[in-house]
């Protein structure tokens, strides 16, 4: 019967054993969910700021619609929409190079340049 015991004693031990394993690997994981979130949110956060540092900079530079477009990524951040503003952005500045009037053109390319550096810091924040 003492054998029985000792079986018993190590089968109850192999139990708590595994329990609390189970229960290590629980908290882990909770943790690492936890963790999870608070770099996203970290990240979310460096993403925001970096569109508020963006529409700091284009509201003295950049053509009003393309302002607002910007803006409204505040509630529906969308790289491909940035992208094709980015695309055409360089369209109308090939535009301008090429027919471009040295005396009066100058600060609308001047502008242009500026909006799609901007444009570019962020397309590429986002991702």
């Amino acid at each position: 019967m003492a054998q029985e015991d000792s079986g018993m004693d190590e089968l109850l031990a192999l139990s708590r054993k595994f329990t609390k394993q189970k229960e290590d690997n629980a908290k882990q994981e909770r943790q690492r969910i936890e963790q999870g979130k608070k770099v996203k949110g970290v990240l979310d956060g460096l993403k925001d700021l970096n569109l508020q540092m963006a529409l700091g900079q284009l509201k003295t530079v950049a053509k009003p619609e393309i302002y607002q477009k910007v803006a409204a990524l505040k509630t529906n951040p969308n790289p491909d929409a940035l992208r094709k503003m980015l695309t055409h952005l360089i369209d109308d500045i090939e535009k301008q190079v090429s027919g471009l009037n040295p005396k009066s053109d100058t600060a609308l390319l001047a502008n242009s340049m500026r909006t799609l550096s901007i444009l570019l810091d962020l397309y590429f924040s986002l991702h």
